[in-house]
């Protein structure tokens, strides 16, 4: 999903587009509604996969996200891209069904979180393995190895890690959708850059001795 904050040309083009999908959608237009769920149903799934870690419960977050999508319809405002207002729905539908499953919970700190945190990406946790990112970012090994890394965090470093390295949210944002503070955000996220890194790290070892 485009996270940027600047609007440029095409921005603004998709902007309007979306406007005219919606008020064709809001007038009934079943083909409109069914445009809407195609373009964004993918990113909408693939973010509840990563949230959630569990096919079917992203299934039910797809399912509940453009149910409250078409309910709330007439609440979008034209300001800014569909998709972004999508994605904030379908991450507090991820988010209520984690937390009715599991109740809240609290997470010791171990580690201290580092200054970097607002720079951190997938190339962040890789850069240690003395590889290209961009490579390994290629390595279809490795990025489902990644995948798999992520389900197994748990819920609260998976959440700030998603939320923040792979859909571009500030720490600020997280903190507003997990209810939590920056400074709580920040040392999850940290935890949780360390833990797939470490996986990463041991993973692409493995491989090395093993060829």
């Amino acid at each position: 999903m485009d996270m940027t904050r600047k609007t440029g040309g095409a921005d603004i083009d998709a902007m309007r587009d979306d406007a005219g999908l919606v008020q064709k959608a809001l007038a009934g237009d079943a083909s409109a509604k069914n445009e809407i769920v195609e373009r964004h149903m993918r990113n909408v799934y693939n973010l509840a996969l990563r949230l959630t870690g569990n096919p079917e419960e992203a299934e039910n977050v797809l399912q509940d996200t453009f149910l409250k999508v078409f309910e709330k319809l007439g609440d979008f405002r034209a300001d800014s891209q569909l998709g972004t207002w999508i994605h904030r729905i379908a991450t507090n539908e991820a988010l209520m069904r984690m937390r009715s499953k599991k109740g809240k919970y609290f997470v010791p700190i171990e580690e201290e979180p580092s200054n970097d945190d607002e720079n951190g990406d997938i190339g962040f946790i890789v850069h240690s393995l003395d590889r290209d990112p961009l490579t390994l970012t290629l390595d279809d090994e490795l990025r489902k190895k990644l995948e798999k890394a992520i389900v197994s965090l748990p819920e609260s470093l998976r959440t700030a890690f998603v939320l923040k390295d792979l859909e571009g949210l500030s720490m600020a944002e997280i903190g507003e959708e997990m209810g939590k503070t920056v400074a709580a955000v920040k040392a999850d996220l940290h935890r949780a850059r360390l833990r797939l890194r470490k996986q990463l790290a041991e993973f692409v070892e493995g491989r090395n001795h093993g060829a």
